[in-house]
């Protein structure tokens, strides 16, 4: 089976997966999840004494990015190497680090955005849509193995 072969649903979430990759390594790494005034502030700060909730927040954003890596490789091995391509395994588990990402991302969210409720940037923007759209993503993986 080929990337013509592959199913429509299997196509978008590949794509969408991508996407949520690409907008969860931006917020990941970048220093405006929090902006007051002239001055930012992301989940990695020089400080040896941070709260516990940041460093939860910490801890399951990088849960999330490894998660992220791990479905976007099995989704790519799925549709594009010939020796797992159309294996029920691999898509299985592509569809489960799916949803692993998108829970560690959201719950970081989550716990970051009920300790810090102003001035909430872009990166955090960035990252909330990445979570949606793992999970979304998950969800087509879901339909497109039930059809079949």
């Amino acid at each position: 089976m080929g990337f013509n072969e592959t199913p429509l649903l299997v196509k978008v979430s590949f794509i969408m997966t991508s996407v949520g990759f690409l907008f969860h390594l931006i917020g990941f790494a970048s220093e405006y999840w929090q902006k007051y005034g002239r001055f930012h502030s992301g989940l990695w700060p020089n400080s040896s004494n941070l709260p516990s909730w940041f460093e939860a927040t910490q801890a399951f954003e990088t849960l999330g990015f490894i998660a992220a890596i791990v479905a976007l490789v099995l989704i790519v091995l799925y549709i594009f190497v010939p020796q797992t391509s159309g294996k029920r395994i691999v898509f299985i588990l592509g569809m489960v680090a799916c949803f692993a990402a998108a829970g560690c991302i959201i719950l970081g969210i989550i716990i970051y955005g009920s300790k810090v409720e102003t001035n909430l940037s872009w990166s955090f923007a960035l990252c909330t849509i990445a979570g949606i759209i793992f999970g979304v993503s998950g969800i087509l993986l879901i339909v497109d193995m039930l059809k079949r």
